[in-house]
């Protein structure tokens, strides 16, 4: 990096630039800059690394970035001092800090998701220490006391109006601890329009299990679903969840056994499928992306092979394609793709771009365009409306999304890259 800074272990967040570009915030492992206060800027079209404006008030040690729409990006958590929220502003490229940190995050990587109305919510999940094994659970700061169960307490932070300032609210504790667990916000058009879904974690008496609870609507009365086994009875620390096309969540690894079993969670049916198993052991600083394919790419752990999962969408069917669209749309504006199978689609998403590491992602959402509008007097084309939700955009941030069109078989074509503006 420019500058002798080591990223490692710092957290990454794509940014609402046409270019791409990705934040990475903190890190600075086993270098001579450990505990970096610095963030740095990576333009794909150039292939290049620029240091931001300023430096942040205090090193991220296993931080978690979180884009909030509008050219904001939260900066949470990590081994730092006692003010450890940051803005980062994309205009200024500048880092700032933020009031109203008085919440005790008991992990590192901070398991955090952006709620439609711009609150953030903590789902529990995290990394507790700095390493691959399930002990010690390590608070993030050792400045703060312990004052409540690790990985039991969620909460949500809720914003003033310029996002400088704010509250944590807790709420209610669950039995379940979720440390070294993973976290996935569940979009629907239809109500519930937002819930999180958490599963797995350290804890070998819990972490075949998994919890629901609705973010539609926050407040500190909120309270998870009783926590259900999933059906296959693995034990799973470490965990990756990947959301689909489809709106359905493929879990992989986090369990230390060659040829592992996948599950696929149904979000609409509550219910689990069984997958072909992982054949590579995948577990700490293991990634699992969505890939344009539809397809699921897997990574990382002792193994220098990459597998690919086939979902199984791409054996139900010939797949629709998308022939034509805009390169770029604005928020709530109507626009035209080309499909020649547009009488048989039944949904067209929009889906971020995964940004995950140590199994924390606070980007990946799938969002379906509402209304879908199919003329018969213009067979192969489809007229749709981007996300909005008014500014700035929590739930379909500035920036690039993959496209895809799934027809009334569950067959998603392969995806478009829209910019979304």
């Amino acid at each position: 990096m420019p500058g002798g800074y080591s990223q490692i272990c710092g957290h990454h967040v794509q940014m609402s630039d046409p270019e791409g570009s990705v934040l990475s915030v903190g890190g600075g492992g086993y270098g001579p800059n450990a505990l970096a206060k610095a963030g740095y800027i990576f333009n794909p079209a150039t292939k290049t690394w620029r240091r931001s404006a300023n430096d942040m008030v205090n090193h991220k040690w296993y931080p978690t970035a979180v884009s909030l729409g509008g050219k904001k990006i939260l900066v949470v958590g990590g081994a730092g001092g006692t003010s450890e929220m940051e803005i980062f502003d994309e205009t200024t490229e500048t880092f700032s800090p933020i009031t109203g940190d008085n919440f005790e995050f008991p992990n590192l990587y901070p398991g955090l998701h952006i709620l439609p109305n711009n609150m953030i919510f903590y789902s529990r999940t995290g990394f507790g220490t700095a390493g691959a094994g399930p002990g010690g659970y390590a608070y993030d700061d050792d400045t703060i006391q312990p004052t409540w169960l690790e990985g039991k307490r969620s909460a949500y932070f809720a914003f003033n109006a310029g996002l400088t300032g704010g509250s944590w609210q807790k709420i209610v504790t669950s039995p379940i601890n979720r440390t070294k667990g993973m976290s996935v916000m569940l979009a629907s058009s239809t109500p519930p329009h937002a819930r999180i879904l958490v599963l797995g974690g350290a804890d070998a008496a819990s972490n075949d299990t998994y919890e629901i609870i609705d973010v539609s609507v926050m407040s500190p009365a909120a309270t998870w679903q009783p926590w259900q086994t999933v059906p296959d009875g693995e034990h799973r620390a470490l965990p990756s969840g990947v959301l689909l096309p489809d709106g359905k969540l493929f879990v992989c690894g986090g369990i230390q056994s060659t040829n592992s079993p996948c599950t696929m969670y149904d979000p609409q049916t509550d219910s689990w499928s069984p997958m072909a198993s992982l054949p590579s052991i995948r577990d700490y600083h293991s990634v699992a992306l969505l890939l344009p394919s539809g397809k699921v790419m897997m990574a990382g752990w002792y193994n220098t092979k990459i597998e690919v999962f086939s979902p199984p969408y791409l054996f139900k069917g010939t797949r629709p394609k998308i022939t034509n669209a805009p390169n770029l749309v604005h928020h709530g504006a109507t626009f035209t793709i080309d499909c020649p199978q547009a009488a048989s689609i039944a949904k067209v998403v929009f889906v971020r771009p995964i940004a995950v590491t140590h199994q924390t992602d606070s980007e990946q959402r799938v969002i379906e365009l509402l209304p879908k509008i199919f003329d018969p007097a213009q067979p192969g084309k489809l007229t749709l409306t981007a996300p909005d939700g008014g500014h700035p955009h929590p739930m379909a941030p500035r920036g690039h999304y993959m496209m895809f069109a799934i027809d009334n078989g569950g067959v998603p074509s392969e995806a478009r890259w829209v910019y979304l503006h």
